[in-house]
């Protein structure tokens, strides 16, 4: 038997308990598949390693599973961690009044066509270049120019009517 062949052996005699471990300690259960998926293939990546006793294997990949379930917390810690920041630095933030006039243009650039709102938003709200926006939203430059150019006179013809109604 080849050593590749032992691997998969090892690991799918171990799966059902590693999905069981996973399951007892992770919620949702969503995130006890996914868990199971980033351990095997860690386990495969590090096979190498793998003892050859097949005891000594399973307790192998229960380390393994625990060291992705160790990161999977470190990980949910610091998202909460920093959500709390981001709840501090928004309670704490002036939230901004908008006039009629902002109003209309918020609208009338969400009216725009397909990918056209988030070019304008980036280069007239977040301050990036044409180009900047383009490589942001994995366009080339010169389309993303000719985008720009129609968003612009699509939000003109809008704001005009809007203006005269």
């Amino acid at each position: 038997m080849t050593r590749s062949s032992d691997v998969e052996r090892v690991l799918a005699d171990a799966a059902p308990a590693l999905l069981g471990y996973f399951l007892r300690r992770v919620e949702p259960a969503e995130d006890a598949a996914d868990l199971m998926n980033e351990t095997l293939a860690a386990a495969w990546k590090a096979s190498r390693r793998m003892p050859a006793d097949a005891e000594a294997a399973r307790m192998w990949c229960f380390g393994v599973a625990r060291n992705v379930l160790r990161n999977h917390e470190r990980g949910h810690r610091r998202r909460d961690a920093l959500a709390d920041r981001l709840h501090v630095a928004l309670a704490v933030a002036e939230v901004p009044a908008f006039s009629g006039e902002e109003l209309d243009l918020r609208a009338a650039v969400a009216a725009l066509p397909d990918g056209l709102p988030e070019l304008v938003r980036l280069v007239h709200w977040d301050g990036f270049t044409v180009a900047e926006a383009a490589e942001l939203l994995g366009i080339p430059a010169s389309t993303a120019r000719s985008q720009h150019a129609r968003a612009k006179s699509l939000l003109r013809d809008s704001l005009a009517e809007r203006s005269s109604a």
